[in-house]
This record gives structure tokens, sequence and C-alpha cells, in this order.
């Protein structure tokens, strides 16, 4: 079996600016800051998708993570990526994405700075089998839950408290958040993949 080639990714600075374009495992291997999307997908009625990462992931794998998305590959937006993400992992398409804002996150096995989307998503769901293992939604006391029993990622957990923090807690996304937000299109983005 041919091994794919490894994608090139930019180590950057705490300024976002490009040092240098790496392999994929050096960058993990050297835990390099580097750029990074999370989506939070969340139902018309409220709850926000989670899912269980698949064993074989390189970050994090067999925990829970309520955001999809990924390392942003060398020349590829943070939009661009978000939108591929969601495609790829959950089979989402058609629906725009809302930038949230971005943060920055380090423990010893990621350094990224994270740019964070959302998107009000009630089809059918197609898990990539490297990536999902199985997924549902979740009100905000199952996924207090599961971060109280250490059962998220981190990364996603510090994205949830200051999604929770900006935007407040018990909001609808889908009928209170997104209305105000600008949306991007994947359309235009999608058909460059």
């Amino acid at each position: 079996m041919e091994r794919p080639e490894e994608e090139w990714v930019d180590w950057i600075d705490e300024g976002g600016r490009t040092l240098a374009s790496l392999p994929r495992g050096e960058i993990r291997r050297r835990n390099l800051l580097h750029r990074v999307t999370a989506t939070f997908v969340f139902h018309p009625r409220g709850q926000a998708f989670v899912h269980e990462r698949s064993p074989g992931k390189d970050v994090y794998p067999g925990l829970f993570d309520m955001c999809v998305g990924g390392t942003v590959v060398s020349g590829e937006t943070y939009a661009a990526n978000s939108c591929r993400e969601l495609r790829e992992e959950l089979g989402v398409s058609g629906v725009p994405v809302y930038y949230l804002f971005q943060h920055r996150f380090q423990d010893a096995v990621t350094a990224s700075l994270i740019q964070v989307y959302a998107c009000v998503y009630a089809g059918a769901l197609r898990f990539q089998p490297e990536e999902v293992v199985s997924g549902n939604w979740a009100d905000e006391g199952e996924v207090a839950r599961l971060v109280a029993a250490g059962r998220m990622c981190p990364d996603s957990c510090e994205g949830w408290r200051l999604y929770r923090e900006r935007f407040g807690r018990g909001r609808n996304f889908a009928s209170e958040i997104a209305p105000i937000l600008p949306p991007i299109e994947c359309g235009a983005w999608l058909a460059e993949a």
C-alpha cells in the first residue's frame, strides 16, 4: 500500500506570521506553534454536536470533542480549512460557517493558534472513520459532565469556555447568535478543493 504524502504545515510566531513550512510530523514532534480551526456544529434546537475521536488520532485519541477541525495546511486559509474539515469529518456541506474568535492554546502535545467557527446543521451526518468513531447532539449539561469527567479534549474545553464567556450561557446559537454574525459561504471554498 502506498503511503500518502505528508502534509506541510506552517510553523508560526506569536503574531501568526509564518516562520517556515515543515512536514506535519515535525510540527507535532517538536510541538511547534501552528494554525488550527475548531468549528462548533449546532443543531437548530440549540444542542452542540459532540463526537468521540478515533483511537488512531495523533492528538487526544479516544477523547470526546465538541469541535470539528484540524491543522491548517500551508497555503490554506482558516475559513477554507473549517469548511473542508466539516465536509471530510462529518459530511456537512452547503451551510455557512460563522467566525467567532481566535485564541492561543498550548499543552504538552500541541501548540496552536486556533480560529473558532460555528455552523448550524440538522441533516444526516457521515463520519470519517479515521477521525470520528461516533457522535450525538448534546445539551450544555451533557457537555459539562464530559468536561468534568476529563473525557473532553483540552483545547475544545478551552474553546467552549471562551464561547460561553463571549456569547453567553444557554443562548441558542441558531436563533440568537448566528443572525448577528456575517456568514462565510463554504461553497466557494469547497469548489477549490
